[in-house]
């Protein structure tokens, strides 16, 4: 199917494609609650932080032929807030404009999930990754682009990532999010409330549901392994870590990613199960920048 690019200077578009995939996420077969469940057949390509690398996404988007290969999934988390500002404004919504309309072209396919970088732009809350304090930038950038219709951009914007689910599983025992609960917060995390419908406190309250599967650090081999028990998942892929080398086995349960830099990578993950531990996929990434060169 090809993708319907629309033009991301056109306030009305944009709001539509937005609208379009919000609504796309919101009644996607498999949604339950906070989570997409997707079938255990097909391959999945697993990505981290991608925070506005356009190039590494076209990169995995190569990589996994979605047209050829009808059963081939990507999960797409941290698109915004990138390292590079044009003076001192973010124009990231682009890449979130781009999600949309991958979103709409294959909503059986095609996987955002909320990421902590998401989540802070949705409240309004002050973050920074090194260029600034970036929610603030990305707003100046809606408004120098959009003008009076700034506002309605960013309400559109907000209810994209609204529709976002916190979670991918499947029923051979993959697990993905953007993060999972710090040590201190395993065994007290609602698990059931994942294939529930998200509470405005769940956003709100950094206690919430959505905050500590975006949100959480400091995760060790004893509580990841644990948290695959709660969770009934063999294995649990997640990003929000600086992966030097791109992928990372914390634990024989969780792999962690990074796809923006310049060691960014995808690994493939074979959804028919059982899943592999995670330092066997370590040895199986695609480097986008390397995949990128060869054109």
């Amino acid at each position: 199917m090809s993708v319907v690019s629309v033009d991301t200077r056109d306030a009305a578009e944009v709001i539509k494609v937005l609208d379009a995939a919000a609504e796309c996420m919101r009644t996607a077969e498999g949604r339950r609650g906070a989570t997409k469940w997707i079938p255990s057949r097909g391959t999945l390509f697993a990505t981290g932080d991608l925070h506005d690398n356009i190039d590494h996404l076209q990169t995995i988007l190569k990589i996994a032929d979605l047209d050829r290969w009808p059963h081939h999934h990507i999960i797409l988390h941290e698109l915004i807030h990138g390292e590079v500002s044009m003076g001192g404004m973010d124009t990231s919504y682009r890449m979130l404009v781009r999600a949309a309309e991958l979103v709409v072209a294959y909503p059986r396919q095609v996987h955002p999930l909320l990421a902590n970088h998401e989540l802070a732009q949705l409240c309004k809350l002050r973050i920074s990754k090194g260029a600034g304090e970036q929610v603030s930038q990305f707003l100046d950038g809606l408004e120098w682009v959009f003008g009076d219709q700034a506002p309605h951009v960013s309400d559109a914007i907000d209810r994209f990532i609204l529709a976002m689910p916190l979670a991918l599983r499947t029923t051979s025992g993959l697990f993905c999010a953007h993060s999972t609960p710090p040590p201190y917060e395993v065994e007290s995390v609602d698990v059931d409330a994942l294939d529930r419908d998200l509470d405005p406190m769940s956003y709100d309250d950094r206690d919430g549901l959505a905050w500590q599967f975006t949100w959480g650090r400091d995760q060790t081999p004893e509580s990841s392994k644990r948290m695959a028990e709660r969770l009934g998942a063999q294995l649990m892929v997640c990003g929000h870590a600086h992966v030097e080398y791109g992928a990372e086995a914390l634990s024989p349960e969780l792999l962690l990613l990074n796809s923006d830099h310049a060691r960014g990578v995808v690994v493939e993950i074979l959804l028919e199960g059982p899943m592999p531990p995670a330092s066997e996929l370590v040895d199986e990434v695609h480097y986008l920048a390397l995949i990128g060169l060869k054109g």
